[in-house]
């Protein structure tokens, strides 16, 4: 994907045709929302008005025929993303304004996408009915749609601009992305304000549900950086690496998550990777 990317970063026809021609492939909306964010993180927010502009004709003609505004809605947040994080240089406060822009986009769901999400209500209830099992409310199955979609594209759009930070790394900073990455830590204020979040989610739950499903992702991927991150000054490789997902998918499996969420917060407070000392300190001293 090196090549595309510079192919992209040669003029901006270029980029307009790679983000319409990418947005009109089914399910690669999310490769033509990584081109919108390299070129705002590159070449800023008014060199990646017009690629956005562009890049919306494709994702309207999606919404207008088939009803889903996914396409539309992640790049929209690519391109807020991609400004603060080229103003700010701060994965931190990315992952905190996403979790905002899930709560915010729970609000916009039902207008931008109530055919599909009533598609989606009827083909649940169908399955459950089929299964023999108890049918819940249509409304709680509504919402539930809502904010799982919600969450989705704003997933989509962080990884999106991961994708973009890392071709920008590739061509003009070699190996500045996984330094960013291993040094992702919340801010104590944005753990409170995020784990804050969760607490209501969970004990008023209903329509509040949604501040606690936005809060975990931005959680869990400043734990899963303190463990990169702790490996790396550890030295311990991609097998390191290997053995961590596979304890955590199928050994810990539903407390993986719980797990990194606790280890970010705790590291928020503590900053558990300036306790380390890497392999290199060690081997002087011995």
């Amino acid at each position: 994907m090196s090549g595309l990317a510079k192919w992209v970063m040669k003029k901006r026809l270029n980029a307009i045709i790679g983000v319409m021609v990418f947005g009109l492939i089914p399910m690669m909306f999310w490769l033509a929302a990584a081109i919108l964010g390299l070129v705002v993180l590159r070449k800023g927010v008014k060199e990646g008005i017009p690629v956005l502009a562009w890049g919306c004709l494709p994702a309207l003609v999606l919404w207008t025929l088939q009803g889903d505004a996914t396409a539309l809605m992640v790049l929209i947040d690519v391109m807020l993303l991609s400004y603060l994080l080229r103003v700010i240089t701060s994965w931190s406060w990315v992952l905190l304004v996403g979790s905002f822009l899930a709560v915010i986009s729970t609000l916009l769901q039902p207008l931008l996408m109530a055919d599909v999400l009533n598609l989606a209500v009827t083909l649940v209830q169908k399955v459950l009915s089929n299964e023999g099992a108890e049918i819940p409310d249509r409304n709680l199955i509504f919402n539930q749609a809502v904010m799982a979609i919600s969450i989705f594209q704003v997933v989509i759009a962080i990884l999106s601009l991961f994708l973009a930070r890392k071709w920008q790394a590739g061509l003009y900073n070699p190996g500045g992305l996984r330094t960013e990455f291993h040094q992702l830590r919340l801010p104590v204020v944005f753990s409170l304000v995020l784990g804050g979040m969760i607490l209501i989610g969970e004990s008023l739950g209903g329509s509040f549900s949604i501040l606690s499903q936005a809060a975990i992702p931005a959680l869990i991927l400043p734990g899963l950086a303190l463990v990169h991150g702790v490996l790396a000054k550890k030295e311990i490789g991609i097998v390191g690496l290997i053995a961590f997902y596979l304890v955590g998918f199928f050994v810990l499996n539903v407390y993986f998550a719980n797990i990194l969420v606790a280890l970010c917060v705790i590291d928020s407070f503590v900053d558990i990777r300036s306790r380390i000392r890497d392999k290199a300190s060690n081997s002087s001293d011995s």
